[in-house]
């Protein structure tokens, strides 16, 4: 009898990093690709945690929360995102970390409003928890069994696109080894809120090949058949 189909947990969105009350520190990622990941694995029979940052709400509408096979949890802040990945963890086999989740949070945030001040603001930051990283290190030590996609966005230095492209390449291996991934999806800022753009696909055993522009509907389903396969691999009696 073949094993039931793995339970995928995806990740989208930006998080929200609160300054006071009113203000706050986040990036332009909409959350489109996470919830078109969460529809193909959907489509493909398999049960989802989708964790999701604050998204517009024609994404937010796109997966309603009663859909079969569907668990939804909207977080706010990194550490919130951080906190619901480790809860979840235990109960599935893929992950995809497609969200932008926030390098840095205010470290004080204030309970008033900040007043505009002439001398300016200066705002103390801290690193959040590399989830990715995180998550990588269980894999190593505890669960051997996990599959694990992350995601890049790279602008890359250099006084040429060539000298740019190069470098956004290292810097994915070394996340892609680094991070302990299987897989790795690299990107540019262009992807944020774009229906489609460049994408590059690595993998821990080989390259996915060059950077191709794909809808961002069809790396869902790249992605989602990418990670059943990389989990058949593992299970002895696995067949799909």
């Amino acid at each position: 009898m073949p094993p039931r189909p793995p339970t995928f947990l995806i990740t989208a969105g930006p998080t929200v990093e609160d300054i006071d009350p009113v203000r706050f520190i986040s990036n332009r990622a909409t959350g489109k690709l996470g919830f078109l990941t969460a529809q193909a694995a959907l489509a493909g029979g398999h049960r989802v945690i989708l964790i999701h940052g604050p998204v517009p709400e024609e994404v937010e509408r796109s997966l309603p929360a009663r859909t079969a096979g569907l668990m939804k949890v909207a977080v706010r802040s990194a550490d919130e995102m951080h906190r619901r990945v480790q809860r979840h963890l235990k109960d599935v086999q893929v992950v995809v970390m497609s969200a932008a989740v926030a390098d840095f949070t205010v470290e004080a945030p204030s309970n008033a409003k900040l007043k505009k001040r002439e001398a300016g603001l200066s705002l103390r930051l801290k690193p959040t928890h590399d989830i990715l990283a995180e998550l990588g290190e269980q894999k190593r030590t505890q669960r051997k069994d996990l599959v694990l996609i992350g995601f890049a966005l790279e602008t890359g230095r250099g006084s040429t696109e060539q000298a740019r492209a190069a470098e956004r390449l290292r810097e994915a291996y070394r996340k892609l080894t680094t991070k302990n991934l299987d897989a790795l999806v690299l990107d540019t800022p262009d992807a944020m809120g774009a229906d489609a753009a460049e994408f590059r696909i690595l993998r821990a055993a080989h390259d996915e090949g060059n950077q191709q522009r794909l809808t961002k509907r069809l790396l869902a389903r790249r992605l989602i058949k990418l990670g059943r396969e990389l989990w058949a691999e593992r299970q002895p009696t696995a067949s799909f």
